[in-house]
């Protein structure tokens, strides 16, 4: 992941994907306000059930899916995890297959298969995803995966 933005968009009838590197897009996404992370990857999928297309007859709620990869420098990292020490939670039972999205870097990819055996995931303590977000910790990286439900 460099500097530079990269994004995809395909659109399919009320489909529509985007793979990008752009901080300031996923941050109306996901919140930033405490940690803000230095480098982003992701792709996001928006299912528009709204009706205004022709595949359907009965409009209801619209879906999306997200699933990124936040970068930050080791003094943040550290502050995240000390927050994160300190709080009483219960596992998530993640599975770390769940985190290895296809466009993910085979650095990453191989961090991630490399990691803790016995570590099942995080609730998203950051972010703001609820409920719905799930987070895998590597080393100064958060994988991030969110759905509606």
């Amino acid at each position: 992941m460099n500097g530079k933005s990269i994004e995809n968009i395909e659109l399919n009838k009320n489909l529509t994907e985007t793979i990008s590197t752009d901080i300031e897009k996923l941050g109306k996404i996901l919140n930033f306000k405490k940690y803000r992370p230095i480098k982003v990857k992701f792709k996001y999928v928006f299912i528009d059930n709204s009706g205004k297309n022709e595949r359907m007859s009965i409009p209801g709620p619209s879906d999306h899916y997200l699933e990124a990869l936040l970068e930050f420098d080791s003094i943040t990292f550290v502050e995240m995890n000390d927050f994160e020490k300190n709080l009483e939670w219960i596992e998530q039972n993640h599975k770390r297959e769940e985190f290895d999205f296809d466009w993910l870097t085979l650095n990453v990819k191989k961090e991630l298969e490399n990691s803790r055996p016995n570590y099942n995931g995080h609730p998203d303590f950051f972010f703001g995803t609820g409920a719905n977000g799930k987070s895998w910790y590597l080393n100064n990286k958060i994988l991030i995966k969110k759905e509606t439900n």
